[in-house]
């Protein structure tokens, strides 16, 4: 831990005096001593810039290295110690350790800020080397939700659309002969019913055409079912291409829709109306209806 560091978690330590922490308090007291003796030996004519202004420093020493990060963690490492040493459960008691908090909560940031743009150096050229291969194939094969969609995508888009507008002719055309054939098997049956109602059991001729009708209807009703179940494709390659149906909802009376899910989901209502009023608050409003807005203070 830096000294300046050091001295702070000692004073902290010392002032609480407590019993269980003894041993610690010693060994810092102990390190303490071989910073003050190590100060003690150092030349004090040795400080930044003692002789002439630093040259300007090569780009390859700018890289980042393992030992890059060793000090970073060693800094924060340090840093966090103390932090461990004032935040502990003892409340603040005067202003100069709140002082010493806020300045180690701004060390602290300034630790992360620097450990951020360590690891954004260190990946850079992994980015760039990333971006690049990403750039030479999206040409290619960039989804059409990117502002430049790569061509193959758009190729397919294209092709899609063409196969679409034949294969919904297709279905198009299974459909009025599914209705037919739906229509036909409807009037068989109704003429089977009709003739089942109307046979004897001691006249053999009309029970037998009336089975007969029977017959002719279950398989009109079959016809129509394979029509209802039919798909149009197109086969080009190791798999069929055909359609696929969409249902898609229009708004068309809020009102209904908001009571519906009111009473089907409403949870999720009130999430969605804590949401709007979240926004409402951090817009400036300090009043919506429905709603309690109380102050909360927190440190920034």
């Amino acid at each position: 831990m830096p000294g300046p560091y050091l001295a702070n978690a000692l004073a902290k330590l010392e002032r609480e005096n407590d019993p269980a922490r003894a041993a610690e308090l010693a060994a810092m007291r102990d390190r303490m001593a071989v910073l003050d003796a190590e100060r003690e030996e150092e030349n004090p004519r040795v400080y930044l810039g003692a002789n002439n202004p630093p040259g300007e420093t090569p780009a390859e020493a700018l890289a980042p290295t393992p030992e890059g990060f060793e000090a970073i963690k060693v800094n924060i490492e340090d840093l966090l110690v103390e932090a461990r040493n004032w935040a502990d459960g003892v409340a603040v008691e005067n202003q100069a350790q709140a002082d010493e908090i806020a300045r180690l909560i701004e060390d602290l940031r300034a630790a992360e800020g620097a450990a951020d743009e360590a690891r954004k150096a260190e990946v850079k050229p992994l980015d760039d080397a990333r971006d690049a291969i990403q750039t030479r194939y999206n040409v290619y094969i960039a989804p059409l939700k990117n502002k430049k969609p790569g061509k193959v995508p758009l190729a397919v888009s294209a092709l899609k659309t063409t196969l679409g507008a034949w294969l919904t002719k297709l279905d198009d055309e299974r459909r009025e002969r599914e209705a037919a054939a739906q229509a036909e098997a409807a009037k068989l049956a109704q003429e089977a019913a009709a003739a089942m109602r109307a046979s004897v059991p001691e006249d053999f001729g009309a029970r037998e055409e009336a089975e007969e009708k029977v017959a002719e209807a279950q398989a009109a009703a079959t016809v129509a079912k394979q029509l209802s179940t039919a798909r149009v494709h197109a086969h080009g390659g190791n798999r069929a291409i055909g359609l696929r149906t969409y249902w898609v909802p229009a708004l068309t009376n809020p009102r209904d829709a908001l009571a519906h899910y009111v009473a089907t989901r409403p949870d999720d209502i009130k999430a969605f109306l804590l949401k709007l009023a979240t926004e409402d608050v951090a817009a400036g409003k300090r009043a919506v209806p429905g709603f309690t807005i109380t102050e909360d203070r927190k440190v920034a």
